[in-house]
């Protein structure tokens, strides 16, 4: 007869319970969370609760909401009504809360009420991680990527398809009514078509609807609007199209913390590279701060912006002159700018003038250089130069091109060429790690505000994750300690050493190992 371990009997009354503590060990994540929200002083932040009333229930202090939230992110349950479910039966969730159990709306409030806090928060965690030099603001590398809004694409009015609604509706009325006509006009009614006005009341109801959907992108001077989230867009992607804010993050190249993040209802990022890189600077404390894009950022008006901050850019340029010479066109480069003179010589060696009128559109000047038609007319070089029917040719040029000439000749540097290949390294990493370690592949909550404030619940919960697994839980508890007695010298010198140590044996294994490989 095999000899098996045999449980405890669960109708037994035990005569000395363990206490809940036993249950949770010391290197556990939430004895990381309570010590670090324990920390923070939440009357500072002016965090929206209620204050409960005399002849009614006490309220939950915001910080028990805080720690709640911190560890469904962290173990993947963002849904308000399955946090409250964990706590009921989850004993870390029972030693976190000390027993407490609020209700899924209170849970969901918390959240919804404050982003203002949120944002707060994830700036404080980055300072914190700043004061003990674990960013540096060497490197900063941007990166963008759409994440699927709480909205549904059946709920989208776009104009352009609303049109074609309407012309689809008017067609379908003509032709009922043609109908109708062809029926009244048949002697034999049992030979005539069969027409029923309700399918012509539908029709009219639609139209009418349609033109109500209209009405209401003119009065709100777009043109798509989403009725479940007003803020979300419609955002193109190769393989499919979907309802979606464009989440933005600027992570630090020491050990790739989130420094900076914001949320866009654009699906372009040609207008975040000086919000995100001055948010970077300002973070890091560093005045010389080197910022990383792809050349979804290239936006020379962005660029100017960085450069006169202090801010050394590092963003691939665009190659828009492909199409000039896959038609057998002169790109532009093949026209030569002479700044002494301030004309362009073409390819002919002849010279393109400036005109005296100054173009300017969203806050860009640009001036105009043109040949003359009885030069271009009689160029030998015409047709790899100017369709048929252009007179003469024509450049446009930036008030600033001459930043921007500079860019590209940095932009060709072998440095510039290593910070690209860094650049994937570092900002796509935790794109990676939200989406497919920790399911964060979209928001719950809907408006840009609410979203902004549960995007930074996001990259803080990532920017927590990733200081446990650098510096482990218990150093984490000693550096809280520190922090509450407000000496970090001595914690920063020994996470230092911490770090120094455990990068020599990664070096060493990682050597080891490729010997042997």
């Amino acid at each position: 007869m095999p000899n098996y371990k045999e449980g405890l009997n669960r109708n037994q009354q035990l005569l000395f319970p363990p206490s809940l503590d036993e249950y949770v060990d010391e290197n556990n994540l939430v004895r990381a969370i309570d010590s670090y929200v324990d920390s923070i002083d939440m009357a500072a932040f002016g965090v929206f609760t209620s204050s409960g009333s005399l002849d009614g229930q006490p309220a939950y202090h915001p910080a028990l909401l805080l720690k709640i939230y911190l560890y469904g992110y962290l173990n993947s349950i963002r849904s308000s009504r399955k946090l409250e479910r964990e706590l009921k039966r989850n004993v870390e969730m029972m030693w976190l809360c000390a027993g407490l159990t609020p209700g899924y709306k209170t849970i969901a409030n918390f959240r919804k009420d404050n982003p203002k806090v949120l944002k707060q928060l994830f700036r404080d965690f980055v300072m914190l991680c700043r004061s003990v030099d674990l960013i540096d603001g060497e490197v900063v590398a941007i990166d963008g990527a759409f994440l699927r809004a709480n909205a549904s694409k059946n709920q989208l009015i776009s104009e352009t398809m609303t049109r074609k609604d309407i012309e689809s509706v008017d067609e379908k009325i003509a032709e009922y009514l043609s109908s109708l006509e062809y029926s009244d006009s048949c002697e034999k009614k049992e030979i005539a078509p069969v027409v029923h006005k309700q399918y012509l009341d539908r029709l009219k109801k639609y139209k009418s609807k349609l033109n109500s959907n209209l009405h209401t992108l003119k009065e709100r001077n777009v043109t798509q609007y989403c009725k479940s989230d007003p803020d979300a867009t419609l955002m193109r992607k190769p393989a499919h199209h979907l309802m979606a804010y464009n989440t933005q993050i600027a992570v630090d190249g020491k050990y790739k913390f989130i420094v900076a993040t914001d949320i866009s209802t654009k699906g372009v990022d040609l207008d975040q590279l000086y919000p995100l890189a001055t948010q970077a600077k300002e973070a890091t404390g560093n005045k010389h701060i080197k910022v990383v894009a792809d050349a979804g950022y290239y936006n020379p008006k962005e660029i100017k912006r960085c450069v006169d901050e202090g801010i050394d850019v590092y963003v691939p340029i665009q190659d828009k002159q492909k199409k000039q010479v896959d038609r057998g066109k002169f790109p532009r480069d093949a026209f030569h700018y002479d700044e002494a003179n301030d004309c362009y010589h073409c390819p002919n060696n002849k010279v393109l003038k400036r005109k005296k009128t100054i173009y300017e559109n969203k806050g860009i000047k640009r001036f105009m250089y043109f040949g003359t038609h009885s030069v271009c007319k009689v160029c030998p070089l015409r047709s790899e130069c100017l369709p048929e029917k252009t007179p003469a040719k024509r450049l446009w040029r930036w008030e600033h091109e001459a930043l921007i000439v500079e860019h590209r000749t940095k932009m060709q540097t072998p440095k510039a060429r290593t910070m690209i290949k860094q650049r994937a390294a570092l900002a796509e990493h935790p794109f990676g790690t939200i989406k497919q370690n920790l399911g964060w592949s979209h928001f719950l909550m809907r408006g840009k505000t609410k979203v902004a404030g549960e995007n930074a619940l996001i990259m803080l919960t990532y920017n927590f994750r990733r200081l446990l697994n650098l510096i482990g839980i218990a150093l984490f508890q000693k550096l809280m300690k520190a922090l509450k007695s407000g000496n970090l010298e001595s914690i920063k010198q020994e996470i230092a050493e911490y770090l120094a140590v455990l990068y020599f044996f990664r070096t060493f294994f990682r050597q080891k190992m490729s010997f042997s490989a």
